[in-house]
């Protein structure tokens, strides 16, 4: 897998279910950053899920002790 990155500039007039669904893609990094209530997580599992599954190109997913996931919450960083 070729390592890539790809920036969605929000402020763009774009379906967010679109957004969501480009940075799930695990064939790209991606770093997700919204208020409360925009689909994080939702993106994070599609991700995972995304990653597990057999490639399109017919390569099986991948091993699920090789994935690491981070979240983290802005207020639990300023606290400390």
């Amino acid at each position: 897998m070729t390592e890539s990155s790809v920036r969605i500039d929000v402020q763009q007039d774009i379906d967010p279910n679109v957004l969501q669904e480009r940075a799930s893609n695990p064939e790209y990094s991606a770093w997700v950053g919204a208020s409360a209530g925009t689909g994080k997580t939702k993106v994070l599992t599609d991700r995972v899920l995304r990653l597990l599954l057999p490639r399109e190109d017919g390569r099986p997913g991948s091993v699920p002790g090789r994935i690491v996931c981070l979240t983290f919450m802005l207020e639990t960083i300023e606290k400390h």
